[in-house]
């Protein structure tokens, strides 16, 4: 399932307790009381993507703020693939305080995002009028 926050991430942040609850198993007991069986595991995870401005940076880490004011911590390793807006090769030397970034990857239960695909986006300045 892959989440895109756009005009409706308030509606989405939410629901992400609920969607997170859903997706767990429930189970009725004998007496009709219901009962949450736990998640499969800790690690579980779902699709994510989300594009903001990275305002902190720190070792295979970083915290990007969407245009909504909705903060997420991203988290990458050597497998993270980095690439510049028109496709080129990029690395984590070239992710900077303000920079635009998009991230693809999975959140985690606990709200960190692990990125499998960062693509750095370079703001163009303001384009003169064709004479």
């Amino acid at each position: 399932m892959k989440l895109r926050f756009g005009r409706c991430s308030r509606i989405m942040t939410a629901w992400l307790p609920l969607l997170a609850w859903l997706t767990s198993t429930c189970t009725t007991a004998a007496f009709g009381q219901l009962h949450r069986a736990p998640l499969a595991s800790q690690d579980e995870s779902m699709n994510f993507t989300l594009q903001g401005k990275i305002t902190k940076l720190e070792a295979q880490r970083f915290v990007v703020s969407t245009q909504e004011n909705i903060i997420f911590y991203v988290r990458h390793n050597d497998k993270t693939e980095i690439k510049n807006e028109d496709g080129s090769a990029a690395s984590t030397k070239d992710l900077k305080l303000g920079c635009n970034v998009r991230v693809e990857g999975d959140l985690t239960e606990s709200g960190e995002i692990v990125a499998k695909k960062i693509q750095i986006q370079h703001e163009q300045g303001p384009k003169s009028a064709p004479r």
